[in-house]
């Protein structure tokens, strides 16, 4: 039995990866993958792995295995990848051929007493690189591995006070970028905003993040959303003076690319169920004193609908027609 052996970092895993590992599995009986990793990459080394793992669970030709490691400094790339050859040598034992498509091939091969099968080093076939990818994720969409691609969407987030607009904006943003949109969960769970409590507005906070996680999964490189938690933050402190704690992971799974803060200059409509409209303008300016200047710190973008309530007609088309502006101009950095 022929034993061949791929090892890579996988920053990110691509189609470029996909092309070489079944290159390797068409020139041996049974192939092993080797996620490696070491300190201070710029992507997690537990998504990588659950990537490649992902990708051939069922592949019976195919084992995955991760290694952490913490190699010494190399005075030459050559020492390197001596070190490395005899590291997954003592590692992963005997292999018969090693494939890649880098120049280290050549030393990491002979130190694992293996034979170096090079597979398109010019990259003609599948023409990336992880750092192009990295640099310009959206760009290279096409590119990516599948389970690797919602590590890369861009969440934006529609904010603002009550009746502002804020789903209609979601869902046509999504119907226009061909994505999918994450809705709010304050009216499901909280149906009239008078009989709120502290309490319900952790448990929006919680299930709204839980939300956000499912269609980033589902999204087609943006991902659209409906409030977030540092609007329902900013409603409970502007409500009960107090701000829930909530857990590491529902922080993660709100940190945005971008806002689109959605002034209250819409139309007001009251369904019996909403703030009254003095109160919804000062919730209004209690948002932008909370969210905005301190996010505007923070190099987060906003935008602000610059329409006029006297012209009713027109407002939602030139609101929207100017966040698609707004938006074309964020994508372009990636």
């Amino acid at each position: 039995m022929i034993k061949g052996f791929v090892i890579g970092k996988f920053l990110p895993f691509h189609l470029g990866h996909e092309a070489l590992i079944e290159y390797a599995k068409d020139n041996c009986d049974h192939l092993t993958i080797i996620v490696g990793a070491m300190p201070d990459e710029p992507i997690p080394y537990k998504y990588r792995l659950k990537w490649v793992l992902s990708t051939y669970l069922d592949d019976p030709k195919v084992d995955v295995f991760g290694d952490i490691a913490k190699p010494p400094i190399f005075s030459s790339d050559k020492l390197k990848s001596q070190w490395w050859g005899k590291h997954c040598l003592n590692h992963f034992g005997k292999f018969d051929r090693v494939f890649s498509s880098e120049n280290y091939g050549v030393e990491f091969a002979k130190s694992m007493n293996a034979e170096n099968w090079v597979f398109n080093k010019a990259r003609t076939i599948i023409p990336v690189s992880g750092t192009l990818i990295r640099s310009k994720p959206l760009t290279c969409w096409g590119y990516l591995n599948n389970f690797a691609k919602d590590y890369f969407v861009k969440k934006i987030a529609i904010v603002g006070t009550e009746t502002t607009g804020k789903t209609t904006m979601a869902q046509q943003l999504a119907e226009h970028y061909d994505t999918v949109w994450c809705p709010e969960l304050g009216r499901e769970l909280i149906p009239n905003t008078k009989e709120c409590t502290i309490e319900d507005l952790k448990l929006v906070g919680v299930e709204h993040a839980k939300h956000i996680i499912k269609y980033t999964r589902l999204s087609n490189k943006l991902l659209f959303i409906d409030t977030d938690l540092n609007i329902t933050k900013s409603y409970s402190e502007f409500l009960f003076n107090e701000i829930p704690e909530y857990p590491i992971w529902v922080e993660k799974a709100n940190e945005m690319h971008l806002y689109i803060y959605l002034m209250a200059d819409a139309p007001y409509v009251n369904d019996g169920t909403r703030l009254s409209k003095k109160e919804r303008n000062e919730l209004d300016k209690y948002h932008w004193k909370n969210i905005c200047l301190p996010k505007n710190n923070m190099h987060c973008i906003w935008f602000a609908n610059d329409c006029n309530e006297k012209n009713n007609k027109n407002i939602y088309k030139l609101r929207f027609e100017n966040v698609i502006q707004h938006i074309d101009e964020f994508i372009k950095q990636y």
